[in-house]
């Protein structure tokens, strides 16, 4: 749509009575702008984030209709949200890019009211903002599976941190002592006996947690020198250990919780295909939202993914692709995440897989490529136009 039609709905905006109404979320505010239909400037107020911002915001509109536009509205404010769209009101989506933009283009001063302002102008100017539709399994799927992901990601890293200190400690016989160095009954030894030098103390219990053969390798790989610097590795060992055990609580705890969270058929239709587990399944329906949003374009879900490049063109230069700012991370990981573990269990994505590097393409090209491709079979299964194949393989013509 051309800037002339964009600014003729948003003056069919205006002259129909509807208010514009822009909302600039915190962790615990809601600047608030409000532009009435015949009013030149706007009306600004700060409302405490809380169950009677609602019915506060109602009072301001005094039942006038409004179209109200936010910034950022999956990320803060989620229950106010729910509760905004279970009222019935017209609330819009506004990237922050575009938000960034708009509002420089009208003041060179960045405060959470001229945000607000922004907003409003925008809401009233722009009439095909996209709505903000999204139920409340769809925020609770995407709120703990984001949740998951961040307790898997410290897991790794304080783990990672774990086998640094290990090697300190133990050296290099640490490695041989346990075939999963990440298991509960692993860390729980290494937490009672930090040190090689703790290990071979005397305790009777602690040949019989290794083996054999494990403990005559740290039997004649010998002691340290007790140092200071050694009591500290000693202190950093048991902390971290047990960090991470009581990580591996948390996430078995967020598991079972996913267990018990109500099924969508969206959600089912995905849990029937191989090798998807809950995990994955809620993070691409809660992160995706609303799939009617998209218009039933493939393309825009692509791109919403961050698997398609943006175009680029400048001067006599020929259009070229570039990676995309702005997009969901959540949804990209999750398909490079679903493509990876395609590849073991089904031939047609690992035969997809190599035509690509057979193209010359380098592995993390051709995964990406295979990642775009199931995210349009996504798509196409969610939104009706593919019906789920019997054992979920993958359509025969795919197209990257």
């Amino acid at each position: 749509m051309g800037l002339t039609a964009t600014a003729k709905r948003g003056a069919n905006l205006k002259s129909k009575g509807r208010a514009a109404v822009g909302i600039d979320p915190s962790r615990t505010a809601l600047q608030v702008s409000l532009l009435f239909p015949r009013a030149g400037k706007p009306r600004n107020k700060t409302l405490p984030l809380g169950p009677a911002a609602v019915k506060r915001l109602e009072e301001l509109l005094r039942g006038v209709p409004a179209t109200i536009a936010m910034e950022g509205s999956h990320s803060t404010g989620q229950l106010f949200l729910l509760e905004v769209l279970k009222q019935g009101h017209d609330v819009r989506e506004v990237h922050p890019f575009v938000s960034k933009r708009f509002r420089e283009a009208l003041s060179e001063d960045h405060t959470d009211r001229k945000d607000a302002e922004g907003l409003a102008v925008l809401a009233r100017w722009k009439a095909d903002l996209p709505p903000v539709r999204f139920a409340e399994a769809q925020a609770t799927y995407k709120r703990i599976s984001r949740l998951r992901q961040r307790l898997v990601r410290d897991h790794a890293r304080y783990l990672n941190r774990v086998h640094a200190v290990l090697s300190e400690t133990y050296g290099v016989t640490y490695k041989g002592l346990f075939k999963n160095l990440a298991s509960k009954k692993a860390l729980r030894f290494f937490q009672q006996y930090p040190t090689i030098n703790d290990a071979l103390r005397g305790d009777p219990d602690a040949p019989l947690q290794v083996g054999p053969q494990a403990w005559e390798r740290l039997r004649r790989a010998g002691s340290w020198r007790e140092t200071t610097y050694l009591r500290c590795l000693r202190t950093e060992v048991r902390t971290l250990a047990a960090h991470v055990l009581a990580l591996h609580d948390r996430i078995a705890e967020v598991g079972r919780e996913m267990a018990k969270a109500p099924r969508t058929r969206n959600l089912e239709t995905l849990l029937s295909l191989p090798r998807l587990g809950v995990a994955t399944a809620m993070t691409i329906v809660g992160n995706s939202g609303d799939f009617s949003r998209f218009g039933g374009n493939v393309d825009r879900y692509v791109a919403y993914a961050g698997l398609a490049p943006a175009s680029h063109q400048s001067g006599a230069g020929e259009p070229s692709g570039r990676p995309r700012c702005r997009y969901n991370r959540y949804l990209k990981n999750a398909f490079m995440f679903m493509a990876f573990n395609r590849l073991q269990v089904d031939q047609r994505a690992r035969e997809y897989y190599q035509r690509k590097r057979q193209e010359g393409k380098e592995h993390w090209t051709a995964l990406r490529a295979l990642a775009r491709y199931l995210c349009r079979w996504v798509f196409r299964i969610l939104t009706g136009k593919t019906p789920t194949q019997q054992g979920g393989a993958a359509p025969t013509n795919p197209h990257p």
